[in-house]
């Protein structure tokens, strides 16, 4: 059976670790999209974001400071998808692309991220990478046990973290053992 993969990482951009899964991807000839929170773009810079891009991964939006958005007023949640959206605009190629943090939404969330232009991605392969017990490498297993017979699957990791960082690589090739594979670029999520 052939699949198609999108890999996607939330919450950075960080420093060291967001670097590290960058470089792995470069070494693996795969591409990503990273739902970058705007603070960690203001605290970090872009320049990471400008080697994302130049290495064929993107740029979404994943809220100015990660709060769960159906818990926010409509207008601090536009603030929250503007605040971000500015930071992020010059990254941004072909349609933009917006994950609400934790998942977190409902009809008046999408709407604005409608409004705002922005297509929603969810996943279906969770790793529960942001969890220290599953750190440094059984993410790895939580998140192959979820591709079952899925013709196409969004997995979610987190750019946060040393050990998924430095699993990445075994994770990619675990992923192409699974059969046909076709990482997918960030313009088909």
């Amino acid at each position: 059976m052939s699949r198609s993969v999108f890999l996607t990482f939330d919450d950075g951009p960080h420093p060291d670790h967001t670097k590290s899964v960058l470089d792995v991807l470069k070494a693996e000839g795969v591409t990503a999209t990273f739902f970058v929170v705007g603070r960690n773009v203001e605290t970090h810079g872009t320049r990471l974001l400008e080697r994302a891009v130049k290495e064929g991964s993107g740029v979404g939006n994943h809220s100015l400071t990660h709060p769960k958005l159906p818990d926010l007023s409509l207008d601090r949640v536009r603030e929250e998808i503007a605040g971000c959206d500015t930071l992020i605009a010059p990254f941004q190629q072909g349609r933009k692309l917006f994950r609400p943090p934790y998942g977190a939404k409902n009809a008046a969330v999408e709407g604005l991220m409608t409004d705002a232009g922005y297509k929603l991605v969810m996943w279906d392969v969770d790793t529960i990478d942001w969890s220290k017990d599953n750190q440094p490498t059984k993410w790895v297993d939580i998140g192959l046990k979820q591709f079952g017979d899925k013709p196409r699957a969004v997995v979610l990791n987190h750019d946060l973290h040393s050990g998924t960082a430095a699993s990445l690589a075994e994770f990619i090739r675990r992923i192409r053992a699974l059969g046909e594979v076709t990482f997918g670029t960030p313009d088909k999520l």
